[in-house]
Order: C-alpha cells, then structure tokens, then sequence
C-alpha cells in the first residue's frame, strides 16, 4: 500500500528520471538500484503498477483493447470450442479486465523463470523482481506510445510491432545485466525465461481455474 500510494500521489520523486534512463542505458541503471543507489529511482513495483495503469486506461480510451485482451480473446474462442469450464474463462477475463492486476501477478512468474535460468549470476529471486518490474514498466511506455501511433497510422504491421520491440527491449536489458559468460548462451536463457513463465503462469492459472472451479460446484451441491 505505501508503493501503492507513492505512486499515485508522489509521481515526480524519480519518476521521469528513472523513465529516461531505462530507455537510454537500462542495464546499468538497475544494476545501479541493485547496488543501494536508490535516492534517485522510482521503486519498482509501483513504476510497473504506474505504467501498466496508463496503458489500461489509454488502451480503452483510445483502442478498446490491450495485448491481454487479444489473448483472452483467443483462449476463450478456443476454450468455448472444448470443455473448459466457463469458470476458468471467467478467470482469465478477469485478469483482462483488470490489467495492471494481472501485470503484477505475472511479475513473480516471469521473475522466477528468470532467477532460475541466471541462477549462476549473483542477483536473488527478489532482485529479479526488481529487474522485470522495471522491465515491464518500461514495456507499458512502448505499448502506450503505438496505441498513440495508430491513432494517426492506420496499419496491422504497427498491431504487432510493439510486441517484437517490448521483447526485443528484455532481451537487451538482459545482456547488459547479465553481462558475463557466454553471451549467445545468455541470449538462449532469454529466450527460455519466456517459455519456462509460459507455462509456469498457465500451470498455476489452471490450477487456480481448478480450485475455483471446485468451490462454485461444492457451493452449489451444498
């Protein structure tokens, strides 16, 4: 609550400086937070929270949709066609619906495929979060900016450039904080980092779906 609350109330304590060096040298700015150099940076998590919120509420304002919502969209088309329990559609249009929700949801599993496949470099589990919260933060600013541009260019390439430049803009942040060993094996753990939370975040989501699933029927039955 008190990150929360700062970054509602207290945007201009290292907001715009953080936004301007993660995008000019990122690596080495959250290596610098890693390091106790923290006076100047916005906290992590309430710049990811901050960020994703803008995206959100641009995204429905200005598009009517997030990259979310286009998955969503998938998942349920194909989930209608199956059996999957309408609870577990449910679940995943909630996580659409409330974006930036899901956003700090989805940083504890990205983190963690992270953590495990740099689990030779010196950087904890919660210094992961550090770095993939101000990685997706930085992502909502590049999402933000194309719904802004397709505002003015009417063109499907721009509908999934954003996406290529987001994970382009992981991958580079990656290979300045990872920056020793074997560079084109750490350019493969990046790639793994995103399969390895693939699947951890839709293990964990079906066995929510699973539960829930579960208490609806028991309440009903009881």
């Amino acid at each position: 609550m008190e990150e929360l609350s700062e970054s509602v109330f207290q945007v201009d304590k290292g907001f715009f400086y953080t936004i301007k060096m993660l995008f000019l040298n990122p690596g080495n700015s959250i290596k610098a937070f890693l390091n106790g150099k923290r006076k100047p940076h916005f906290k992590p998590i309430a710049y990811a929270l901050t960020l994703s919120t803008v995206y959100y509420m641009l995204s429905i304002l200005l598009d009517g949709k997030t990259w979310m919502n286009n998955f969503i969209e998938g998942f349920t088309n194909g989930a209608q066609s199956s059996s999957v329990d309408n609870e577990a559609i449910y679940l995943f249009t909630w996580l659409s619906n409330n974006f930036a929700y899901a956003t700090l949801i989805s940083i504890p599993f990205f983190s963690l495929a992270s953590y495990l496949l740099f689990i030779k470099y010196k950087y904890n589990y919660l210094e992961h979060i550090v770095i993939n919260a101000y990685i997706i933060g930085q992502q909502a600013i590049l999402y933000s900016l194309f719904i802004v541009i397709t505002l003015f260019i009417n063109n499907p390439f721009l509908e999934s450039l954003p996406f290529f430049i987001s994970v382009g803009y992981n991958f580079w942040v990656y290979w300045q904080i990872f920056n020793q060993g074997n560079r084109l094996l750490n350019v493969l753990r990046t790639t793994m980092v995103y399969c390895v939370n693939f699947i951890l975040f839709m293990i964990i989501s079906f066995i929510i779906a699973f539960a829930v699933i579960v208490f609806i029927k028991t309440t009903k039955t009881g």
